[in-house]
């Protein structure tokens, strides 16, 4: 049997974008996959690189192993693995340190043959945010040295991936007043704006000038699925992923990481995931996907791998 092992160094849509991924291996292969992620909520690359000098424990760490897990677990301060059932949702306990690591934690963990970064929310849709000038192929570059310099064995070189990001819904139901101003100021309040830039930086930027392998468009199929869904089917509030976008983008890592045609593949129902709220979870329903949903599923993924840098017209 065929071990895999993913670290994904990110943010909350590094969780929404990973935590069905085991499902879906299960459903369609016999890998013993193991994966891991390590969390700082709505991080920048910058941040990640000031952690990283500084050895700063700012992380949450979650991992996967398919043969002894049935959902995810997470690393207490202590190195000692608890379930965790809020769906990777964002973590209010990092502050005070009772789940707090290090990246270099993270990347000890296992000997990992992939490696996936991502850009902050709004940090690839615009060049000059913050207290800092964004330098996207200087910080990417840091990390990458980071964890080839802490890798467990120095002769094997990982695969790098790039994970894409999607844009913010439009509804204002969903949108807080943090990312409502966010918007307004470096996207003209318009998310498909947003989408454009982020789209642009992977083209112009990520990719000519940064080590990776390839990339999971991951926006693009959120992009895609804009012309068909409302926000509400697509998110579950600001800018987290529904369970739905969550399986489309598990499905895209799945076909970018062993090369399976999605065409030919049935899209598997998901039972047990995030829905939301406490009450919710305990009822442990299945997530029910509509044969409409999986067809919708299915031709935004496979148009976002043939086409990652537009919108494809439904």
């Amino acid at each position: 049997m065929k071990t895999l092992k993913i670290l994904m160094i990110g943010h909350s849509l590094g969780n929404d974008a990973t935590f069905l991924v085991p499902e879906v291996f299960k459903a369609h292969s016999d890998t013993h996959l193991i994966m891991g992620v390590l969390y700082h909520s709505g991080c920048r690359l910058h941040q990640h690189v000031t952690y990283l000098q500084s050895d700063a424990a700012q992380y949450a760490y979650y991992e996967f192993d398919s043969q002894k897990d049935t959902q995810w677990r997470r690393a207490d301060c202590n190195g000692n693995f608890h379930p965790f059932f809020t769906g990777m949702a964002n973590d209010v306990y990092i502050s005070d340190g009772t789940i707090a690591q290090t990246m270099g934690y993270g990347i000890a963990r296992q000997d990992w043959d992939i490696v996936v970064m991502q850009a902050g929310v709004f940090e690839a849709a615009n060049k000059c945010d913050g207290p800092y000038s964004v330098d996207i192929p200087r910080d990417i570059a840091a990390v990458q040295a980071y964890v080839l310099k802490n890798l467990i064995d120095q002769s094997k070189q990982p695969t790098f991936v790039w994970n894409m990001t999607w844009s913010t819904p439009m509804d204002p139901e969903l949108l807080n007043a943090s990312y409502t101003n966010c918007l307004q100021k470096l996207c003209d309040g318009d998310s498909s704006k947003m989408y454009a830039q982020i789209s642009d930086t992977l083209k112009n930027i990520v990719v000519p000038t940064c080590a990776f392998d390839y990339f999971m468009p991951s926006g693009t199929a959120m992009q895609n699925a804009k012309q068909v869904m409302t926000d509400k089917e697509l998110y579950r509030d600001t800018i987290h992923a529904s369970d739905f976008t969550r399986l489309m983008t598990a499905y895209i890592w799945y076909c970018k990481i062993t090369g399976a045609d999605l065409a030919q593949l049935p899209i598997t129902a998901v039972g047990n995931v995030f829905r939301g709220s406490a009450a919710a979870r305990k009822t442990g329903e299945d997530y029910i996907l509509t044969p409409e949903q999986a067809q919708i599923l299915k031709t935004c993924a496979i148009n976002a791998m043939n086409d990652p840098y537009h919108v494809t017209p439904m």
